[in-house]
């Protein structure tokens, strides 16, 4: 597990306007919340249907650029701000947890590790009241055993993370979780069939994304040539009901209504 970046430290130039665009997406979970009437539940996925139109629905962000865009440094600046501004806007303070894929690191790669170091860093972030008690239920405590979250780490996801999160209060502000370079590890070519719903981080993600409390907003990077990866969290709309120009969107996850920004190249 991945908890910290090699660019940690280093000064961050620029990228405010996808830091404010970040700011409006997190406001915008907390407004969601305080509106939505129902909640994602995993007992019975069908009757998730009508909320996921809503503007309470799961939804996250999808930062797209090409390789050396920036993407991971503006990751690393988010949750380890090097300027006063970055400090000022305080959206460090908001991360539940987060984690780098890196493809010369198979253990960043191993699902079952990514599931057991958001369960650490949610315990020990101090942002959710009650969820250690939650993880001292024995039959909660069976699926973190070592080889256990490895053999089924699907299953270790939604009953460690998801379920407890949901039966949570919601915090007063919607926090985010992080994940750089999500396509890391997802050899899979344009067209191929994926090998499941916990084969990678990606898919893992891509598969449970709609059971997220609507407080939690899901931020991912990914390499726009990385299509395959791109497309299992993003529904494409036409530019044109939009007026604009941008082939590549920072977007909602799952809903049509993408939210349209600039090029990372930018």
């Amino acid at each position: 597990m991945a908890q910290t970046s090699l660019l940690q430290g280093k000064q961050f130039y620029c990228r405010e306007w996808v830091f404010h665009k970040l700011q409006h997406c997190l406001q915008e979970k907390t407004n969601c919340c305080n509106s939505a009437g129902s909640h994602p539940s995993l007992a019975n996925p069908g009757n998730n249907a009508s909320a996921g139109s809503g503007k309470g629905a799961a939804w996250g962000v999808l930062l797209v650029g090409g390789p050396g865009s920036g993407k991971t440094a503006l990751c690393t600046e988010l949750l380890w701000p090097s300027s006063p501004a970055g400090l000022q806007r305080g959206l460090h303070r908001q991360a539940l947890a987060f984690h780098f894929c890196k493809a010369q690191d198979s253990d960043t790669l191993c699902v079952g590790g990514f599931v057991r170091g958001l369960v650490a860093q949610i315990c020990h972030s101090g942002l959710i009241q009650g969820y250690e008690d939650k993880l001292r239920d024995p039959a909660v405590q069976s699926f973190l055993q070592p080889g256990e979250c490895e053999r089924n780490p699907a299953e270790a996801f939604k009953r460690c993370v998801l379920l407890p999160l949901l039966g949570m209060k919601p915090p007063q502000q919607s926090l985010y979780l992080l994940v750089d370079s999500v396509d890391e590890g997802c050899n899979i070519a344009e067209g191929e069939q994926t090998s499941g719903l916990s084969g990678t981080v990606a898919e893992l993600l891509a598969g449970h994304h709609e059971f997220f409390p609507p407080w939690l907003l899901l931020l991912c990077s990914a390499r726009k040539q990385s299509k395959a990866v791109t497309k299992m969290f993003t529904v494409p709309i036409s530019v044109k009901q939009r007026h604009l120009s941008l082939a590549w969107l920072i977007g909602c996850l799952g809903q049509k209504h993408m939210m349209p920004v600039e090029r990372l190249e930018k």
